[in-house]
């Protein structure tokens, strides 16, 4: 097991890791960066220079407006269990919560190792991409009822900068009603729904009410309070 120092900037989680900063995705496949290779908990791990599509860091960190040296994608996070806060990040090869209030959600299936999980919304189960490198999560339009309450600026690497309506909508997480923030995807983008069989993304937002463990041992997400930091190790 290893801990990292962790900053929460601009709904990005970025560790400090061997000198070098990484933003963590579990909505990335791939890693990618400015190294040739990286290592964690005494395992060693390739990095490319490019990601998919060719996108290279210097243009995520123009489109981000943040400074990192690589992306920590699925290829590394499938191979290990590992417990996300705001303030930081640590990876083991088995780690379980501890607390009876802790909230488990099965992650029951993937795309391209990208983990999706169900949520109740619109009192229906609902695919959903959990995606730890989207500061702002999305829904499909059909489930954007009500009035916008404003508008948020986000990113994609293919389409740059974008502005998009947002929507304060009611998610049930084991029986309690969750209020969070989803976005409408552009146009060019909505195809990323349907390509994973989802209706949204459900992003970083998660962390400013829970710490999350996301157990590839166990195919399940732990969601915590967020002052509750217990773990085992097993």
């Amino acid at each position: 097991m290893i801990t990292f120092s962790v900053q929460f900037l601009e709904g990005h989680i970025i560790a400090k890791i061997n000198e070098f900063k990484y933003i963590i995705d579990t909505g990335s496949p791939m890693s990618f960066g400015c190294g040739t290779t990286i290592t964690i908990d005494q395992k060693q791990f390739p990095i490319s220079r490019t990601g998919m599509g060719g996108i290279t860091i210097e243009v995520l960190s123009s489109l981000s407006g943040l400074e990192f040296d690589g992306l920590i994608g699925m290829d590394i996070l499938k191979n290990f269990d590992i417990r996300f806060t705001q303030n930081e990040i640590t990876f083991s090869d088995r780690l379980t919560s501890r607390t009876n209030s802790a909230i488990k959600l099965p992650i029951i299936d993937a795309a391209m190792d990208i983990p999706i999980i169900n949520l109740n919304i619109g009192q229906k189960d609902r695919r959903i991409v959990f995606d730890t490198g989207a500061k702002l999560s999305y829904l499909s339009d059909e489930l954007l009822t009500g009035t916008s309450v404003g508008e948020a600026e986000d990113f994609y690497p293919s389409i740059g900068r974008y502005k998009t309506k947002v929507y304060e909508v009611d998610v049930i997480i084991n029986e309690k009603v969750e209020t969070l923030i989803f976005g409408s995807l552009p146009a060019p983008l909505r195809m990323l729904l349907t390509m994973t069989g989802t209706k949204g993304i459900v992003g970083s937002e998660l962390l400013k009410k829970y710490s999350i463990i996301y157990s590839n041992s166990s195919k399940m997400l732990f969601l915590e309070p967020a002052n509750n930091y217990e773990d085992e190790l097993d």
